[in-house]
């Protein structure tokens, strides 16, 4: 009998919602039959169904209108900006349609790139802010905030939208901003001109220009990255004090440019591992309270805690795979074994804001898909379902997240979570009646697609984006991305057991485009895609 890998936990149900509970411990169960792999699967389908219909229901009733009729812009609260607007709305406006619904991807959504190019390129292809009132760009803002709005868009907004979409037209607008970012950089530093003095600029540019060099292949962007590892790290006793949004970002972007460092330059990689290892020590005996968990800034005992604490971890984990050696993931792993303790439920990260669970949630995530803790897991479900997917409601009648930062924040770490519970598999078109959910095998995945009324449509596989998109070595922890669970790689064949039909043999690239499967009305799906 095939044991199972689960992807997530295992969640137990009350009449008429979701309880988002204990779980198993993420790796590989005991031999067990064949149906506990499909009732796994099915518990995931519920939980995945609701939230998937439940940001279907907020792309359309909600998002989707606040496309400004006159522009095209994603007015949301009435205003079109970079360091908002574009940076943390619209890249989760563009994950929802992404997730149910392409022909909105590839419609009015896509045409906000269009028109917010057209309209707000200022600086070169650096953008500016859209006066709604008096129907203009606002040419108002100085050159660092320029630069601080076109690098929110670029790390929080460009990024999380060309990890799902390659190299697309996304992408050529995250390359062409960076290039003037560059071209109009105006600090002197003993390295060269760098754009900005912002810490938290400086790690976005370092997460952006590390996904440059390895998708397009060009030493720019790897030379310019290197400009602010050397600024930062030649400082022997650098350590970053921020360790929440707006100063984390450069522990995460010092751990990716170690990770690309690694095949570029292993000798320069070496040396960051040294200079990288005593800040990273550094923050975790002055930035952590006993179970792990970050504190807002370094040196703050007994303080408030982060919700970027699994942002940061991110880089410790970046560590860990360039030096080939586990030298925080125990201490990782505790930590996510310590969100079982009861200060940690419904711990208010920013008081009552969705933001502060959804941050920490998604940080969480990032983490679980590289080392899976049970405890974690049930951590995860249980605040996602009752702070961010609000799973008591009853879908029908389920209060919508709205479009500014904070709530879109929110449906971000929904469509994480979902996907998480699907394996990474989407199913269109989609349907409200629709619960599609996942179990990893040892040798493949096991589905389980459920329908109220008929329905006829098709499963589509994730890739290895990391490799196929990102032209990454590794699939290396990074922010702002959608983690991989179960990929299908396009060259290679898999067998699909479950259907009506028979066994039947596909290639990735197929499965890449999409498995048709139908469904009678009240019916069970239970597929396993074998390799």
């Amino acid at each position: 009998m095939k044991r199972c890998r689960m992807i997530v936990g295992l969640m137990g149900l009350l009449v008429g919602a979701l309880v988002l509970g204990g779980t198993n411990d993420g790796v590989a169960a005991d031999d067990g039959p064949t149906k506990d792999v499909f009732a796994q699967a099915a518990t995931s389908a519920e939980i995945a169904g609701y939230s998937i219909s439940k940001v279907q229901r907020w792309l359309h009733e909600v998002a989707l209108k606040e496309i400004d009729p006159e522009t095209g812009l994603y007015r949301t609260r009435g205003r079109w900006n970079y360091r908002d607007t574009a940076a943390d709305c619209y890249p989760f406006l563009c994950w929802a349609a992404w997730l149910v619904d392409m022909d909105a991807l590839n419609g009015p959504v896509r045409n906000v790139l269009y028109v917010e190019q057209k309209l707000c390129n200022h600086l070169g292809r650096i953008p500016t802010r859209w006066d709604f009132e008096k129907k203009a760009k606002d040419e108002s803002l100085s050159h660092d905030a320029l630069i601080f709005e076109a690098s929110e868009y670029v790390k929080d907004g460009l990024i999380a939208i060309v990890e799902v979409t390659g190299n697309d037209e996304w992408f050529e607008r995250m390359k062409g901003i960076e290039e003037d970012v560059w071209k109009y950089a105006n600090v002197d530093t003993p390295y060269g001109k760098i754009p900005s003095t912002n810490v938290e600029v400086n790690g976005e540019q370092l997460q952006a220009l590390a996904r440059l060099y390895t998708m397009t292949g060009d030493k720019k962007y790897l030379t310019w990255a290197r400009r602010l590892g050397d600024y930062y790290l030649e400082d022997e006793d650098y350590v970053p004090s921020r360790l929440r949004d707006h100063g984390c970002e450069i522990i995460g972007g010092l751990g990716l440019l170690l990770a690309v460092e690694s095949t570029a330059d292993p000798r320069r990689a070496r040396t960051m591992l040294s200079r990288l290892e005593k800040m990273f020590d550094e923050i975790l005996a002055r930035g952590c309270n006993e179970d792990g968990i970050m504190y807002n800034t370094l040196g703050a005992g007994g303080g408030r805690l982060s919700d970027g604490w699994g942002y940061n971890y991110v880089g410790y984990l970046c560590y860990d795979m360039v030096a080939e050696q586990p030298k925080y993931q125990g201490h990782i792993e505790q930590t996510l074994r310590n969100l079982a303790k009861p200060q940690y439920k419904s711990y208010p990260w920013e008081g009552d804001s969705i933001d502060g669970y959804a941050d920490s949630i998604e940080g969480a995530i990032y983490l679980l898909n590289r080392l899976p803790v049970s405890e974690g897991f049930a951590w995860v479900d249980r605040e996602t379902g009752q702070h961010v997917a609000r799973s008591h409601e009853p879908l029908d009648t389920a209060r919508l997240w709205g479009t500014m930062k904070l709530e879109s924040n929110g449906v971000r770490t929904v469509i994480l979570h979902a996907l998480m519970h699907t394996g990474g598999v989407r199913a269109f078109p989609w349907r409200e009646d629709l619960k599609l959910g996942a179990c990893r095998l040892d040798d493949g995945l096991a589905l389980v697609l459920k329908s109220d009324q008929n329905w006829s449509g098709n499963l589509v596989f994730d890739i290895p984006r990391h490799r196929l998109f990102m032209g990454f070595r590794q699939d290396w922890p990074r922010m702002n991305t959608v983690p991989e669970w179960f990929t299908v790689v396009p060259e290679k064949e898999y067998r699909i057991e479950g259907l009506e039909d028979g066994p039947l043999q596909l290639n990735g690239a197929q499965l890449r485009d999409g498995l048709p499967v139908s469904l009678g009305a009240g019916e069970t799906l239970q597929l396993k895609i074998l390799h």
